[in-house]
């Protein structure tokens, strides 16, 4: 069994955060080798995210870097550190909520509460009409073959096969009864193309 002499590991602890608050690189190194485990599990205890935690844990080290030169050399070394985490912990938590709050009270306020279901029916009902008239108006080459090719799903090989034209002809048929019904369409809305 191996006995832990506390006083001088205390005293060890002490004369390394001492150090640390003297801008002892070295010691530093020795402070995070030694407590980053401990750390990472308190800060766990906390933040579920992994990633989340990792940063908290980086801000932890790095508020002992920088304010080592005020721990009080009659305190324990774990707890001071300990506090230091999880208060870093619980002011990630905070800011998280506060965000996740903030979020739903602007999304609640842009909230449209509006149904806009019946005014996409009615304008699907006119372009399907608009586009009905419109491939009715195509020279029947061309709207057989954009029938077949976009309406009825065929590929480019059956399109032709089902003409009894090459598979080129029927892409060149349907493409050009494309075009043409972009500009009939865009025509009869008013808008350029």
């Amino acid at each position: 069994m191996v006995t832990i002499d506390r006083p001088a590991l205390r005293a060890e602890e002490c004369a390394l955060l001492a150090a640390v608050g003297h801008g002892d690189r070295a010691a530093f190194t020795r402070v995070h080798e030694r407590y980053r485990p401990l750390v990472q599990h308190w800060v766990r205890q906390y933040l579920a995210d992994a990633c989340v935690a990792d940063e908290v844990v980086q801000d932890v080290f790095f508020e002992l870097w920088t304010i080592a030169d005020r721990f009080d050399p009659e305190q324990s070394a774990v707890a001071w550190i300990r506090t230091i985490a999880q208060r870093r912990a619980i002011d990630r938590l905070r800011k998280a909520r506060a965000d996740r709050d903030r979020d739903l009270r602007i999304g609640a306020r842009d909230l449209e509460l509006v149904d806009h279901a019946h005014v996409e029916r009615a304008e699907s009902v006119l372009d399907r009409r608009d586009l009905y008239r419109a491939v009715r108006a195509l020279p029947d080459r061309q709207r057989d073959a954009v029938v077949l090719r976009y309406l009825v799903g065929m590929s480019g090989p059956e399109t032709g096969e089902r003409l009894g034209v090459s598979t080129a002809t029927a892409k060149s048929r349907a493409r050009d009864g494309i075009l043409a019904l972009r500009r009939v369409m865009t025509t009869a809305s008013g808008t350029c193309p």
